[in-house]
Parts: structure tokens; sequence; C-alpha cells
């Protein structure tokens, strides 16, 4: 029997993971499943808002191609899977009990099991061979920990002045907060079009906006709460393994760890990602996410890569460990020969795409933000309007710039030529509908 529990989490940066060397130690259950499998140093997202990240995750395939990347391309969504099936649909013709977290018509991806809860799923259906995927916004804005997570990773002799903390106070209950002079859609009176269908969900979850400058000294705060919000995304992810090994399945399960898009932690002014800053970037803060995969049955144990790999290759090596060839076109690599040491000719190559308000986009915005990330270098481009006096680009060497503060455009023109023209060559496969 084999089943497999693909954990999402939402908003969740890998530098704050002890087991990616942070230096508080935020995450022992996860770091303990870091170590019983593999790690991947470096892998990045495809945009910047959920359900990009989520659907790449999920069918295989980059955002110019499943084109659930913006408000308007969500209402024509249904017409690209009219007549296909999805990863999860062949995996449900195998015998699979196939499950997900339904909210926002996930369920058009191809499960029909609603989970609210994953341990009582691993009860219900531990003698079934199942495929759960489990989003957990406990790293998303407002990053409100409960005592004493809320105070743990303070240092001990941290004050703060009455402005300071007016303006965390925003932090702790807001989950959109953006600067002065930008505006989401829930201040425009737009209907969200992704708005959670039930009133529970909305009461759980409210769109409240905070209008901030924050100043530098508030990271140090910030960076505390957050980080008490990762404890105790932690502490879930560890009753969560518990629950699986109580019911004797933990492995027989193939575990993968990860997160939808990455997050802005004042780096450039801005906190939160697209749809709760309105600034949303592909800088790495933003796109750069974990991933940790555990099958003691058939990868190893304990071992980290460093090789550059993305969202759209999770499915694909699912499936190869699974061992189905069922002609399905997946746009990522199989990560197990990588994970077991037999991939030498790995291509370090991905791209990325996101606008800048994510989901709180108003009606009018057509801004987009590309890029190709390799192992060393990362091309940007800005399309901020119709005329080229919004279009311009930023070039990377990440090797020697980790966090993207020299543009080397002038300076080495035929690295930007080679990016541009994969990058060009990757805007151009973007499947287009019709905006209703």
């Amino acid at each position: 029997m084999t089943n497999i529990l693909i954990l999402i989490a939402d908003a969740l940066r890998p530098d704050h993971l002890s087991c990616y060397g942070y230096s508080k130690k935020t995450s022992p259950n996860i770091d303990k499943l870091a170590s019983e499998g593999v790690l991947f140093e470096n892998a990045i997202a495809h945009g910047n808002h959920t359900l990009t990240g989520v659907t790449s995750i999920l069918t295989g395939l980059y955002p110019t191609t499943h084109s659930l990347d913006s408000p308007q391309n969500y209402k024509n969504w249904d017409k690209l899977w009219e007549d296909k099936k999805t990863p999860l649909n062949f995996l449900s013709e195998k015998g699979f009990s196939v499950a997900g977290q339904d909210k926002w018509a996930y369920g058009r991806l191809g499960y029909d099991i609603n989970v609210k809860n994953p341990v009582v799923f691993f009860r219900e259906y531990k003698d079934f061979n199942f495929f759960l995927w489990f989003r957990l916004e406990t790293t998303h804005l407002p990053y409100n920990p409960k005592s004493p997570y809320d105070t743990m990773f303070l240092p001990k002799d941290y004050k703060i002045d009455k402005d300071a903390e007016e303006r965390i106070n925003q932090v702790r209950t807001k989950s959109i907060i953006h600067k002065p002079g930008l505006i989401s859609q829930v201040e425009s009176g737009m209907k969200n079009v992704i708005e959670p269908p039930d009133e529970e969900t909305r009461k759980k979850y409210p769109r409240e906006v905070g209008i901030v400058t924050f100043l530098p000294e508030d990271k140090v705060y910030i960076d505390a709460l957050y980080d008490g919000k990762v404890k105790t995304l932690d502490d879930i992810i560890g009753e969560y393994i518990e629950e699986l090994k109580s019911v004797g399945i933990f492995d027989d399960t193939i575990i993968v760890f990860t997160s939808d898009h990455g997050e802005a932690l004042l780096e450039r002014g801005a906190l939160g990602h697209s749809s709760c800053s309105l600034e949303g970037t592909l800088y790495d803060e933003n796109i750069k996410i974990p991933l940790i995969i555990r099958y003691p049955k058939s990868i190893p144990i304990g071992k980290k890569i460093k090789k550059q790999v993305s969202q759209v290759d999770v499915m694909p090596t699912i499936f190869e460990i699974l061992d189905l060839d069922l002609g399905l076109v997946f746009e990522g690599r199989s990560l197990f020969g990588l994970m077991n040491g037999k991939d030498l000719n790995w291509i370090e190559e991905t791209y990325a795409e996101t606008i800048p308000c994510g989901w709180q986009v108003t009606k009018g915005d057509v801004r987009r933000i590309w890029a190709v990330r390799t192992g060393d270098w990362k091309l940007i481009y800005y399309d901020f309007n119709e005329n080229k006096a919004g279009r311009y680009y930023e070039l990377f060497n990440l090797a020697s710039d980790p966090w993207e503060t020299i543009n080397l455009l002038e300076g080495e023109k035929e690295k930007f030529n080679y990016l541009k023209e994969r990058l060009d060559k990757w805007i151009n496969t973007m499947v287009s509908f019709d905006v209703v």
C-alpha cells in the first residue's frame, strides 16, 4: 500500500526553518522529517500568490499553461480542462481515494473528498490507498501566534515604543497590509472571484485591510511574530506525523512538504506576498520555498540537494515513485533520479510570473512580472503598461548577490541576451482566454 500526502504551508520561507540553516529553533518536527528524507536547498515557486503555486504543484504545469494566474483567467479556467484529465483524475482511476482542501473551487483539479482535518482523514482512510493535499494557512498574514509563541523569538531586552506598537498591531490583525497610495479589491468594492463560498470560512479568514508604512526597526518584531507562526505550524506537522505513525501508515506514505510561495518580510519595505502587500515581486524572498520529500522505501535518508528544482517537478516525481506511466504531459521533471544520484545532467532552469496585486488586483490593472531563474542567474522582466516606457529588466548574479541588490543589465549583455531569449520563448507559450 502506498499513500501520498502533500502538505502546502502558505507563505512559508525556507530560511526561517532550522533545517535550512535558521539559527532559531522554529521547526523541530519539520527538521526531523527532513532528516529522514531529501531536502532541496533551492526550490522555486512559479508565482507569488496561492492559486498559481498550488495549481502548478498539483498539475506539473507552468502557469503559462494551466492559466490559473489572475481573476480574469480564473473565470475561464474550466475551458482549459473541459476535455482533459488532470493527474488527480488519473490517480482516482487507479484506485486512489483522492482528497483535498475544498476552497475556492480547487475541486476542479480532480478530487471529490473534502478534508477539513487531516488527522480525522488518516483515521478514516488508513486502509485505503489515498492521495491528500492540504494547505495550512498558519504562516499567512495576520501573524498573531498564541502565547508563549508570540514572544518566544523576541530578543530578551527588546522594547517597543507606542508608534511601533500601533504598526505591529496591524500585523497581528490584518490579512492585507499595504502602503498608502495602493488599493485592493476589498477597498475598491469589487467582488472577489475567489471569495470563500461558505460563511464559516469567511469568518475564519476575514479580508481586513491595514495601511501602514513600516520602518526598518519593525523587522525584529515582525520576524519574531512570523517565527512564532512557523513554530505553530511545526506543532501541527508534528500532530500529523504522530497520527500517521499511530494508524501504522507513516512509512507507507510519500510525504511532500512545501509551500505555495514565499513571503516578503520588509526586505524592500513590503510585508506578505502579492495578495497581501499589493507589491508582489519575483525576488527570491517571494518565490524561494521549502521542499522536503520523505519516502524511505525508495529515496535516500538525510540527503540535501543543491540543484535548483521547482513546483512543477513534484507531481512527475510522485508518478515515477508510484511507477505510473499514463501518458500525462508534465512540464516538470521527476526528481527521483536526482534524489538517487542518477540524474547527473539536471538542467537548472525554471520560470515564474505574477501580477503585483495577486488576487487583490483591481479592474483594468494589466501589469505582469516574468522571470527566468537558473542556478546562478535570474532575469526579471516588468511589463507595466502597453508602451515600452513601462517595460524594463533586472539581471542578477545570484551566486555573488543572493539578495538581488545589483542590477547587472548593462555589464552582462551576453548573459542578458541568452536569458531574454529563453524568457521570451516561455512567455510566448502562454495560453490565452477571452476576458469576460
